[in-house]
């Protein structure tokens, strides 16, 4: 029978030799030179740094477009005003209403330093001109093409961003002239199929559009959890097209996310939009006032810097089909954003506006009307033409239709296409419609300032 010490003895070297080999293949493996892989060493890379090989997921990062700068420079524009250098505002040197200077003037020392001023709302002068409004070809609602001449306005430079629409919604909220409830940004089930608690904004009792909705303050994107008919694929919506103003129910007060303050304010209804300008002393441009400064005052067809559209120029899907068939690809897809960016992002047209093409579909003061132009050449309106008859559409649920059509009652225009629609919709005289109670992630506002001297529908 073996020894004990000596079976110990032979054990012990039995796991020393064990340990030696392992030690010899580590090192083997791990040459003395090669340092250890970190996440932080392969950008884009999956959690844990693991190197990119055959089957890795794809690489994703900002995109150059995703990178752009903002043009539009509201510092600089603020400064312009300052008329006398004193780095102040006067209510005298601001181009706005006084309504939004005061709400401004937190102090109450009757001007505006930089800093207080520093989200304000600007104007770019339109001066007074006649433009051929519609097509000869094309749209069938945008027919015939005839004379239209605009009295001068002021439009605001920019979308309305949320900062601004904030501003509104705290002041008409101490007014009274709101309610807010909690609601679902879900989408009933139509978009994500499970409730999404969200505040939603309403005018108060007694007001001009009591109970009508205002805008819903979304915490989620529109995610698309089916595949819509004609469309030959599912299109989830990017995270960041939320609304990006929160309510504190404890405080009664709406706030932005801070690095949000400058983007284009969404998920705003007619009725919000109308109130906001209301509120203000402005109103929403008229479709022929849109179209006017859309064409940037040399008849261009696409409501851009040039009158050319492409990802450079413009914020839109970049969709190469213009119409026909529903789109099945995009041309530059490296380009294509595919959420809204701040205000200014894309060059400033001949007259000074931004982004009237793409970024955000934009509220217009009219009702839709199909044969409008054709009742304008009839009636041989030529001033400042607009309709202003209309019906306001049930929201028992019973007005039904979508951008595909099939609208069973009246609706409001929408102009100028959003990140998420195609080419077509972008031309200076694409005519669109929705119902002024619905507003999602693509749908904003711009406002004008206009002469109470201003009459509409004036004849020749």
């Amino acid at each position: 029978m073996m020894n004990r010490k000596v079976f110990t003895l032979i054990i012990g070297l039995f796991i020393a030799v064990v340990l030696v080999c392992g030690f010899i293949q580590a090192a083997e493996t791990r040459k003395p030179s090669e340092k250890p892989v970190t996440g932080g060493q392969i950008k884009g890379g999956p959690p844990g740094g693991l190197p990119r090989g055959k089957g890795a997921p794809p690489r994703f990062g900002l995109r150059p477009t995703e990178n752009r700068k903002q043009i539009y420079d509201r510092r600089k524009a603020i400064l312009q005003m300052d008329i006398n250098g004193d780095e102040f505002i006067s209510v005298q040197e601001y181009h706005g209403t006084k309504k939004m200077f005061n709400e401004l003037d937190t102090d109450g020392d009757g001007k505006l330093s930089i800093e207080e001023a520093k989200w304000i709302m600007t104007f770019s002068d339109i001066p007074s001109g006649s433009f051929i409004m519609g097509l000869d070809t094309g749209g069938d609602d945008a027919q015939p093409a005839h004379k239209v001449t605009i009295d001068a306005f002021r439009m605001s430079t920019t979308e309305v961003t949320t900062s601004q629409y904030c501003l509104y919604l705290n002041a008409a909220l101490k007014a009274g002239k709101l309610v807010v409830k909690l609601s679902n940004a879900g989408g009933m089930g139509t978009r994500i199929f499970i409730p999404v608690p969200a505040y939603e904004v309403y005018g108060a009792p007694g007001t001009k559009y009591a109970g009508k909705p205002y805008t819903l303050l979304s915490p989620v994107a529109g995610l698309s959890h089916i595949k819509l008919p004609g469309y030959p694929i599912l299109i989830p919506e990017h995270p960041l097209n939320q609304s990006w103003i929160t309510y504190i129910p404890d405080l009664k007060r709406f706030y932005v996310n801070p690095g949000f303050e400058d983007w284009p304010v969404v998920n705003v209804r007619w009725y919000g939009a109308y109130a906001f300008a209301e509120h203000y002393g402005l109103s929403l441009p008229t479709e022929a006032e849109w179209e006017y400064v859309a064409g940037g005052g040399r008849q261009f067809k696409y409501a851009t810097d040039d009158g050319t559209v492409s990802c450079k120029n413009a914020n839109y899907s970049c969709f190469k089909k213009s119409f026909g068939p529903p789109h099945r690809g995009v041309d530059t897809p490296d380009e294509y954003v595919g959420y809204r960016m701040k205000v200014g992002s894309y060059p400033p047209n001949p007259l000074g506006i931004f982004e009237l093409a793409g970024n955000v579909w934009e509220w217009c003061l009219d009702w839709y009307k199909k044969d409008f132009y054709q009742y304008c050449v009839d009636n041989n309106i030529i001033h400042n033409p607009v309709n202003l008859v209309g019906e306001e559409p049930p929201m028992d649920g019973s007005a039904k239709g979508g951008p595909r059509g099939g609208f069973t009652h009246d609706a409001r225009v929408t102009r100028g296409g959003s990140y998420q629609y195609h080419e077509s919709t972008l031309q200076t005289a694409y005519r669109n419609k929705s119902y002024p109670f619905r507003g999602n992630d693509h749908w904003g506002l711009r406002v004008v300032l206009r002469s109470p001297s201003v009459v509409f529908n004036g004849k020749e």
